[in-house]
């Protein structure tokens, strides 16, 4: 190669110097000026056109730039504009305020991180038997477990293994976390959920004025420190209806109500007190896929909590793990035995008087166990809740005016009272 590169540009003819006279130099500068305001305006337009938020249907997104929030754990459609507010100040406004209570959830409900000047779950967990005054987020949310004799916050060191569980690449690392595949694992969680069943060993005492404290026992404090437990709380699967219910009663508090909020696992808070109509995918599964079989159509406000023992999104492999053989392990732990169970591959349970966060704990008992007990889930709507069942090509539905629209080709809805399991 030679020392230096040929020169391959386009031979050019030299550049002849023109003198320009004053008059052709004032028109060329009012040109050049005129050229200038209109670029200058067309960029502002278009600067001002990309920040002015549309009318309409939007995803509210939150803002991440003070510090991660539980933002991608939910999906928030609203109708900007709609109210009185002007589309761009309602649009800062529910921004700021979603992202902030998004901000909040995310470092409360936290296990495995420490914020400062935060008492949240991570905290409560590192100091037990002393009292603590936490937000009152948390503790409207123990209130919530509490209320309805829930254990399933004491399987902390179960949720753990799950997780690690879930992190599984292949069948053969099961092992090691999986009690249906191991007696030896079997029995480290039989002996976690004898602690958490009994309030002797463990409980969250409520105080009163957002104080707490997590009463551990001084056996249960020696077998956690030779099991290396730390995690003693842990929501689980809970705890996005939790933050679901946290979510939309700040949004509604604050005037924001065109709109519905959505978890990836499930759990929804249709805000909206106007007549607009929302939709529900049902979803079963079928040969291992999740399928599409019908559309509930509702009107809010509205609670609801879709429970799958499949895998249904993206998301879903955070709380899944599907076996060569088809079988899956989902979060939905039994508290007797930490083991996971489920009744039906599909169930929605709805209710307009309800949290979220009361749908899922009153309908646990019914939902995560081996054979789905008809009589107590239809017992379910005395207190204030319907629930659909999909299975076998029928969704049947306690709920005598439910609507399905879209409905899959080969189903039908039927009654729960013609429903036989």
């Amino acid at each position: 190669m030679a020392r230096y590169a040929k020169d391959n540009r386009p031979h050019l003819k030299p550049v002849e110097k023109i003198q320009l006279s004053g008059e052709n130099t004032l028109l060329r500068a009012v040109v050049a000026a005129l050229f200038l305001l209109i670029g200058a305006g067309a960029l502002a337009y278009a600067f001002m056109h990309a920040l002015t938020p549309e009318s309409g249907w939007q995803t509210i997104q939150t803002d991440t730039t003070d510090g991660a929030t539980c933002g991608d754990d939910f999906t928030f459609l609203y109708e900007l504009g709609a109210g009185d507010r002007s589309v761009a100040a309602e649009s800062r406004g529910l921004t700021r305020l979603y992202t902030q209570a998004c901000r909040t959830a995310y470092r409360l409900f936290h296990t495995d991180e420490s914020f400062e000047g935060v008492v949240n779950l991570k905290e409560i967990n590192g100091r037990p038997n002393q009292v603590l005054e936490v937000d009152e987020v948390l503790y409207q949310a123990f209130e919530t477990i509490r209320e309805a004799g829930d254990r399933t916050v004491y399987l902390g060191p179960v949720y753990t293994r799950y997780d690690d569980l879930f992190d599984c690449q292949d069948d053969s690392q099961l092992v090691d976390f999986d009690p249906r595949l191991s007696r030896a694992v079997a029995e480290e969680y039989a002996a976690v959920a004898a602690y958490a069943g009994d309030p002797g060993h463990i409980d969250v005492e409520l105080l009163g004025e957002n104080r707490i404290r997590l009463r551990v026992s001084e056996e249960y404090l020696a077998y956690a420190e030779r099991e290396g437990i730390e995690r003693f709380l842990d929501f689980g699967w809970l705890k996005n209806a939790l933050i679901a219910d946290y979510l939309a009663d700040t949004l509604v508090e604050a005037g924001y109500t065109h709109g519905c909020i959505s978890s990836f696992d499930g759990f929804a808070r249709c805000l909206d007190d106007r007549e607009t109509g929302y939709g529900l995918n049902l979803l079963e599964q079928r040969e291992g896929v999740p399928v599409q079989v019908g559309t509930m159509e509702y009107r809010g406000p509205m609670s609801l909590a879709s429970l799958y023992t499949f895998p249904a999104g993206e998301g879903d492999k955070r709380r899944f793990y599907r076996l060569r053989s088809g079988e899956t392990r989902t979060l939905y732990l039994d508290p007797a035995d930490g083991l996971c169970r489920g009744a039906a591959d599909s169930m929605v349970f709805y209710s307009r008087a309800l949290s979220c966060g009361q749908l899922a704990v009153e309908a646990a008992p019914v939902f995560i166990a081996d054979v789905l007990d008809v009589s107590a889930a239809q017992a379910l709507t005395s207190e204030g809740m319907q629930w659909i069942l999909c299975r076998d090509g029928r969704i049947a539905a306690t709920d005598a005016e439910l609507t399905v629209t879209n409905l899959r080709e080969g189903y039908m809805v039927v009654d729960i009272h013609r429903w036989s399991s």
